[in-house]
């Protein structure tokens, strides 16, 4: 990282909501900002959810959308996988991503942070996977990072 290279720290949430989680033995994928769910006839076709609550639009969603799948790998444990894309002229670095298991009843049960471990690169994308606990649906939110501006010509 560069001495003049300016970091602006901002704190925000990008949020995607996704209706029938891993913990049943589905597999689940959400998409940035729309809710979706395994088709009642066919387990592998997803669709729009209606009924599932979306979240107010936030400063993040005009820097990041997330793409992502759930499935369970073992009793308890799911794993999500995907990419945090990066829809802004700056390459993001210290991407924390919030991932909150959410009941049948739609109620926040636990919190999880977990950093993406490389830069988003500027209208990019980084890839992430990780271990969480099994959920009927999950929440997933951009709660922090730093835009890295290139230094200014003088």
């Amino acid at each position: 990282m560069e001495e003049d290279t300016i970091m602006i720290r901002i704190h925000t949430c990008v949020s995607v909501v996704a209706i029938l989680g891993a913990a049943l033995g589905g597999t689940v994928a959400g998409t940035g900002g729309i809710a979706v769910a395994a088709s009642a006839d066919d387990p592998t076709t997803f669709e729009r959810n209606s009924a599932a609550p979306r979240q107010a639009a936030t400063l993040g969603d005009q820097y990041f959308h997330v793409e992502w799948t759930a499935e369970a790998v073992q009793p308890g444990i799911s794993r999500l996988t995907g990419y945090v894309y990066n829809d802004y002229g700056e390459a993001a670095q210290d991407v924390d991503l919030q991932i909150t298991t959410v009941n049948a009843a739609g109620q926040p049960v636990r919190n999880v942070v977990e950093r993406i471990g490389d830069i988003v690169p500027s209208r990019g994308r980084s890839y992430f996977d990780f271990r969480v606990p099994a959920s009927s649906s999950y929440q997933l939110s951009v709660t922090s990072f730093e835009f890295l501006e290139p230094p200014s010509s003088k």
